[in-house]
């Protein structure tokens, strides 16, 4: 691997074996080098390798603008979150908190506080998320010397989702705002508060999730071929059956989108279980 470009001390765009533009990154992995120069390979801690042009455009200009430090305390969080989380995060993570961080310096100057009208969902929808986050707020704040709180941690936890999702942050606050909804659907339909620690509202949060998702994908999830199957659902969970209804009805109405009947009925069942998992009002 050769020198193409040096983006900073610790960052160079190179082509790897496929002859494919790569950035590799490693602490002083720059350092004496010029275009041209063979890479030592055993310096390299990270190789990113964006298939998007305009990401890898966007991560090679982040890095040319944004001071080193951001881009060290970007990569910290993420291997924490890496760790604590235990998921896959796409690499556009690497451009998206480290931009985010960066303008949170930007910010923190003028002692600019954003509040986060999601607050409350990003806590109750992704608690592993937000609960990495308010670590990583709490080490940004050490570091910029601010006094960030819980809203910038649930904008950093939706930073976390977009990689898991690998969706922008426009579809993964689309999404959040479904899921929300429904739960609220089924919440004052059957005049209950959730037990969130159970593990029936954590798949029933999967569940829409993956729903959400198709929903803004339009793509639809319609392979019954077990008609009694459906009928016998019908007939013993008729009160989560009628509220899955209103819900095709809202979703319907509000996004364009319909459920088919198979969809219907795996959302009936959540919400049998759900619903006995939970307390009433």
């Amino acid at each position: 691997m050769k020198v193409k470009k040096i983006l900073n001390n610790n960052v160079i765009v190179t082509s790897n074996e496929k002859n494919k533009e790569v950035i590799v990154m490693g602490k002083g992995l720059a350092f004496g080098l010029k275009v041209g120069d063979e890479i030592d390979r055993n310096r390299i801690d990270k190789v990113f390798s964006l298939e998007n042009k305009t990401e890898a455009m966007r991560f090679k200009q982040l890095l040319a603008e944004v001071p080193e430090k951001y881009l060290e305390m970007s990569e910290a969080i993420i291997d924490y979150a890496k760790e604590k989380l235990g998921k896959k995060l796409h690499n556009s993570i690497y451009i998206t908190l480290t931009d985010h961080i960066n303008t949170m310096a930007e910010r923190s100057k003028f002692n600019t506080y954003i509040k986060n009208p999601m607050l409350w969902d990003v806590k109750r929808l992704y608690r592993e998320e937000f609960l990495v986050a308010e670590k990583a707020v709490e080490e940004i704040n050490q570091r910029l010397g601010a006094s960030y709180d819980d809203h910038e941690a649930a904008s950093i936890a939706l930073h976390f989702v977009n990689a898991q999702l690998e969706l922008d942050f426009s579809a993964t606050m689309n999404i959040t705002k479904v899921i929300s909804e429904i739960l609220n659907i089924v919440k004052y339909h059957f005049r209950i508060t959730y037990n969130e620690d159970s593990l029936s509202y954590y798949r029933f949060v999967v569940h829409l999730r993956s729903f959400a998702q198709r929903l803004f994908a339009e793509t639809t999830y319609d392979d019954l071929e077990d008609i009694e199957l459906l009928q016998h659902i019908q007939k013993k969970y008729e009160k989560s059956y009628q509220c899955s209804h209103l819900i095709s009805q809202y979703i319907l109405e509000s996004y364009g989108y319909e459920l088919h009947e198979e969809e219907a009925m795996y959302l009936t069942i959540h919400i049998e279980k759900v619903v006995k998992n939970s307390q009433q009002i």
